[in-house]
């Protein structure tokens, strides 16, 4: 069975250089100054994340495990983008017997974008799973104020899927018929964590009981510097 994205992110393959400037901070973060493809960006690693419970997938293993090369990534900086972000916030979820393991990022720039890399559970009958596109500000108080993804938040993510088949699920931001069944992602902040919870159902499971409530844990923040 397969997820289909209507719309995907394309990254290339391109690492960023090396960090010029390196320094430790008494609140348990590593910084560094680096040069990628979109411009100078100062990169703060949680150094409470030991590399090796870090959730393996390709990308990760063709940067030979570097967490700093593999945020560059999954935040689109590796790659000349008009788009780039001001920062990017990534987070990750480790645990093997979660629904969903891998990475979050929330890209903060004239909108906030979600991208994930993420695992689901096979034996649970986890089939895929990705959450991507611009998510919306929930404070009711003020719908259309901009919020800043390094300071706690709620937010949520609208999805619609047409089932092709059992479990082969298309996805867009976007209805474009009375067939699709609409969903929504909620995302919470609170300090170094992140909550992904369903609303009514997800297309990452091919059993409708199973219900998605993840938190992630701050692992990388990437921030455009001038300098």
């Amino acid at each position: 069975m397969r997820i289909y994205g209507l719309s995907a992110l394309a990254l290339l393959s391109a690492c960023s250089d090396v960090s010029v400037a390196e320094s430790g901070t008494d609140s348990g973060e590593a910084q560094s100054i680096i040069n990628t493809e979109s411009g100078r960006y100062r990169v703060e690693l949680d150094t409470k994340i030991e590399a090796k419970a870090l959730p393996a997938n390709a990308d990760l293993k063709m940067l030979d495990g570097d967490l700093t090369q593999y945020a560059v990534k999954l935040c689109g900086l590796d790659f000349a983008n008009k788009l780039r972000p001001d920062r990017c916030e990534v987070f990750v979820q480790p645990d093997k017997s979660g629904l969903l393991t891998g990475y979050v990022a929330l890209q903060q720039g004239g909108d906030v974008q979600i991208v994930t890399e993420l695992e689901t559970d096979r034996q649970r009958t986890g089939i895929g799973c990705f959450l991507s596109g611009a998510i919306e500000n929930t404070n009711l108080e003020n719908p259309t104020a901009r919020f800043d993804v390094s300071q706690d938040f709620e937010a949520r993510l609208p999805f619609f899927g047409w089932e092709k088949s059992p479990g082969d699920w298309m996805i867009s931001s976007e209805s474009s018929d009375e067939n699709s069944s609409g969903g929504m992602w909620y995302i919470k902040r609170l300090k170094s964590n992140l909550r992904v919870t369903q609303e009514r159902w997800n297309y990452c499971y091919r059993d409708s009981k199973v219900y998605i409530d993840e938190v992630f844990i701050h692992a990388a923040t990437l921030v455009r510097s001038a300098t």
